[in-house]
């Protein structure tokens, strides 16, 4: 098993790096209970007090992208996308040093996952409810639970006339959404489809998009290839 590195620089609105802070140590403290992050450090720059680095160390690269599918849409990511100006991710490959754990050292049945991974996605946990967006509907991120290694797999149920908080795109990921029941509408950039049961909608990467649900509900199948760091969120964007 592969550690994973991330460094990311935040440059806040002027006057706002205080607060971006206080979000970012809050991260910090929800990921002492997640065995996948190593390290996670916050830090501010000397020279420039709305510039705010952060440092990771993931135990794995599954491990990293169950903790992003977890907080996507999340109120905590909207306050945080709120104090920001620029934001960069930097993707780095671990060759070693102090603190990095040789991949000798992993145990045996770390080093592959197993053949095949049955998982009812009702039993995955809903990370709609766990952020306060239970009454838009429910919010289910299957690829930890699969142990999916290079495909991600989310399950949505969006209430009765209720849209998603938030629309997102991807730099590479292109995606795929099947409607298992009920209907809706999808806006895709400027436009605005019709959605029933059993259609399927393919998404290219750059394209922004955020589901309605109809008077029935809206639930949704979507899967696709992940990509580390691919996603952004734009906070009421249908709305512009």
């Amino acid at each position: 098993m592969n550690q994973v590195a991330r460094y990311g620089t935040s440059v806040a609105h002027p006057g706002k790096g205080d607060e971006l802070a206080r979000h970012l140590l809050a991260a910090a403290e929800e990921l002492e209970s997640d065995p996948g992050c190593e390290l996670y450090l916050v830090n501010r720059q000397r020279d420039a007090p709305d510039t705010i680095w952060i440092t990771e160390l993931w135990r794995s690269q599954a491990d990293l992208d169950a903790s992003v599918q977890k907080i996507k849409g999340s109120p905590a990511v909207a306050a945080v996308l709120e104090l920001v100006e620029r934001w960069e991710m930097l993707e780095l490959e671990l060759l070693g040093g102090k603190g990095a754990s040789p991949v000798a050292d992993a145990p045996e049945d770390t080093l592959a996952p197993p053949p095949y991974t049955l998982q009812k996605l009702t039993d995955v946990a809903d990370s709609a409810a766990k952020f306060g967006l239970g009454e838009i509907g429910e919010a289910r991120f299957a690829t930890k639970d699969l142990g999916a290694q290079r495909t991600g797999v989310s399950h949505y149920h969006l209430r009765p006339n209720k849209r998603q908080a938030f629309g997102h795109r991807h730099e590479q990921a292109e995606e795929v959404y099947v409607v298992l029941s009920g209907g809706g509408r999808v806006k895709l950039d400027d436009d605005i489809v019709d959605l029933g049961a059993l259609d399927a909608i393919r998404v290219a990467p750059n394209v922004i998009r955020a589901f309605e649900a109809g008077p029935e509900g809206l639930e949704l199948l979507a899967f696709g290839p992940q990509h580390r760091g691919d996603g952004e969120l734009l906070q009421d964007w249908w709305t512009h």
